[in-house]
């Protein structure tokens, strides 16, 4: 009788919608765990997720069941014990409850250290632990009752999370390994968390960001999509103030709230990106890219530098390389000249950049939206003595194919 009453009361839910649901439910009930159900929604939303579209809700919530036994959902937050590194340096905090009793955390995507997380921690066990976040918010929603939990009830969403991209470099954006696992995080949640986004706002986005978009904007449903606002350096303070009453909100985002000491970045709360300390890399790391046969070598005397040229012929096509050094380090950029005749400059995309490859080779992608000549540049300007011998493979990703051939 309860489970009734909550379809009835969701909104602008139709007949032919209710019986979907209450299908799905019939469906997969001996199927259902009793963690599940504390979610009263359960059903609902996956079909939501799915445009009320039976089969594809059930493959969906099925998929979700056996996710959910294989990374042990139910029990997770008594199993799990997040490593030191990942509290320290995985930088995602709870800030408040948004106007609609939504859980706000902030994600500092631009001074997170990606590759370090990724150095120091297993993917799997930093995904691991962004559930186990997430399972903490759905089970403080619940503890707090309140509207909160009403909108939980009737499937409304629950969550209205803040990615600050401030100080993102071009390294950040373009790392192959970070994006991968980006691309990882989104699946996962899309997959196992449908309906359950108010809003996702993106801050202090530099115009690269929209790279990151770009490879991202096919995982995301177009609910999700209407769903994000993106915001340079300006109008975000105002936007975060129209869903969060000033009080609650720190005063670095534009809210008054501060530490009792006066610090604006609620630093007593709020977990900035910093970056990992070697001393937390998994250790016994070999380097892979050497032993192979399919990369090319080159070596970089003291004072000079070598370029690696591709010619792009079709737009959005995807450059991609991995690198690394025999010993030592290595100066890394990328440029770009709009025609291949030598009259046009080169402009620079990937600012010159030192990378330490001890650990593990430097991969990285960019989006080719123009055509012309992209040029990577290893640069031992700066050795008086040693020479650099550099292992590499580089080469274009076709659009329409995916095919990747290299250009050298």
């Amino acid at each position: 009788m309860k489970y009734a009453f909550i379809i009835s009361t969701m909104d602008n839910i139709t007949e032919d919608e209710r019986k979907v649901v209450e299908e799905l439910r019939n469906r997969t009930i001996n199927e259902i765990t009793p963690k599940m159900l504390e979610d009263p929604s359960l059903f609902y939303r996956f079909s939501k997720a799915r445009d009320f579209n039976l089969t594809e809700a059930e493959i969906m919530l099925r998929k979700h069941i056996a996710w959910r036994k294989e990374i042990g959902i139910d029990t997770i937050l008594t199993d799990f014990k997040p490593t030191e590194v990942l509290l320290k340096y995985a930088p995602v905090s709870f800030v408040c409850f948004d106007k609609e009793e939504c859980m706000v955390r902030i994600h500092d995507c631009g001074r997170m250290d990606t590759k370090g997380l990724l150095s120091a921690s297993k993917a799997t066990e930093i995904l691991k632990y962004m559930i186990y976040y997430s399972e903490k918010d759905i089970e403080m929603l619940i503890g707090r009752g309140g509207k909160g939990y009403k909108n939980f009830q009737l499937g409304k969403p629950i969550w209205s999370p803040i990615y600050d991209f401030e100080e993102l470099t071009y390294a950040k954006a373009v790392n192959m390994k970070s994006l991968q696992f980006l691309g990882l995080v989104v699946k996962t949640f899309i997959d196992n968390y449908p309906e359950f986004l108010r809003t996702i706002t993106v801050i202090n986005a530099p115009f690269y960001f929209a790279w990151i978009y770009a490879a991202l904007k096919p995982l995301l449903p177009s609910t999700v999509i209407q769903k994000v606002r993106i915001f340079g350096s300006e109008g975000w303070k105002e936007a975060l103030l129209e869903n969060i009453n000033a009080d609650d909100l720190p005063a670095y985002l534009g809210g008054n709230k501060t530490d009792p000491d006066g610090n604006d970045f609620c630093e007593s709360f709020i977990l900035r990106g910093q970056p990992v300390p070697k001393s937390y890399y998994m250790q016994n790391k070999k380097k892979s890219l050497i032993l192979e046969s399919n990369v090319k070598s080159l070596m970089v005397m003291p004072f000079s530098k070598e370029e690696i040229t591709f010619e792009v012929t079709e737009e959005n096509s995807f450059l991609e390389w991995e690198f690394e050094t025999k010993n030592r380090n290595i100066d890394f950029s990328l440029a770009y000249r709009r025609e291949s005749s030598e009259d046009f400059e080169l402009t620079e995309l990937i600012p010159k950049q030192r990378f330490d490859t001890s650990d593990e080779s430097e991969k990285g992608c960019l989006k080719c939206e123009n055509l012309g000549q992209y040029t990577i540049v290893f640069d031992n300007s700066y050795s008086w003595f040693h020479s650099k011998e550099v292992y590499y493979r580089a080469g274009i990703k076709n659009p329409n194919n995916n095919d990747l051939f290299d250009s050298t």
